[in-house]
């Protein structure tokens, strides 16, 4: 849904070509939704895909689209998808190994500003899945309010609609034996820095507010923190449990020499209204 610059694109190509066979009509070959919000990025993503060498017959299966992903209109067969990947924008602060940038310019509002537009896009795939299909939700942030907080929302917003719609799946260790992972957290709190605190001890070396944790959304409301949005924090029903969110999977550096990443397979169990 965020296709740009294409990498993934490349991977889910090369799943397309996997399960061609000789006798394979053109009408059951797979195909490819590449879709990015952004014209330039859309153009460089096409350009990568005709430098990769993949042949024609292959790169031809890739159709090119100019939409907002959050609102990603339904196709106008009414065919939906089977497979879907949400490699949604985030901070990148799992990035920091590769962009020295990062580190330096990180401030936790960038997550927190981008979350909501995260659980929209994560929404939207979902709808956009057949009954039995899968979406991949990706980000190269380790921050929990980009992932977990984005997974749980998701979750039980679709249940909410219809009653196990959606589930959370386990991570396929047989398909990369030895790959190191992580479980998904179940607990985390939101950090903001505090512009309001008049107290000069409260702010750091680099002229900017002490970290401040926030616990809830109520405590987020009373201290004005910009971009809180109740889906932020971890749900406390009981509901929430059953979401089994340590099914996520997070990717530290040092465990496969990588960079930091996160990803979460959902699959759609029951159709959920528009």
């Amino acid at each position: 849904m965020c296709a740009s610059p294409g990498s993934k694109t490349l991977q889910a190509l090369e799943v397309v070509a996997s399960c061609c066979t000789p006798h394979a009509t053109n009408s059951k070959l797979g195909r490819i939704v590449a879709n990015d919000i952004h014209p330039l990025r859309l153009q460089a993503l096409q350009d990568a895909i005709e430098r990769s060498g993949v042949p024609e017959s292959l790169t031809k299966r890739i159709k090119y689209t100019n939409h907002d992903a959050s609102k990603f209109p339904t196709p106008k067969s009414g065919t939906k998808f089977d497979c879907i990947i949400a490699d949604v924008p985030c901070s990148g602060d799992g990035t920091i190994r590769k962009d020295s940038h990062i580190l330096p310019n990180w401030i936790p509002s960038i997550g927190n500003s981008l979350h909501d537009l995260q659980l929209s896009v994560l929404k939207r795939a979902i709808q956009l899945l057949n009954v039995g299909g899968v979406v991949a939700y990706s980000t190269c942030s380790l921050n929990p309010v980009e992932d977990e907080a984005v997974v749980g929302s998701a979750l039980m917003w679709g249940n909410d609609v219809e009653k196990d719609s959606v589930e959370l799946l386990d991570w396929p260790d047989k398909s990369l034996p030895g790959f190191k992972r992580r479980c998904g957290v179940t607990e985390w709190r939101i950090a903001h820095y505090d512009w309001n605190d008049e107290d000069s001890d409260s702010f750091d070396r680099d002229d900017l507010p002490r970290l401040t944790w926030v616990d809830s959304f109520d405590k987020a409301k009373d201290a004005c923190m910009p971009n809180a949005v109740k889906s932020m924090w971890p749900s406390k029903t009981e509901d929430s449990k059953l979401m089994n969110l340590e099914k996520c999977t997070r990717l530290v550096p040092q465990d496969n020499d990588t960079g930091g990443f996160f990803v979460a397979l959902i699959r759609k169990n029951k159709e959920i209204g528009q």
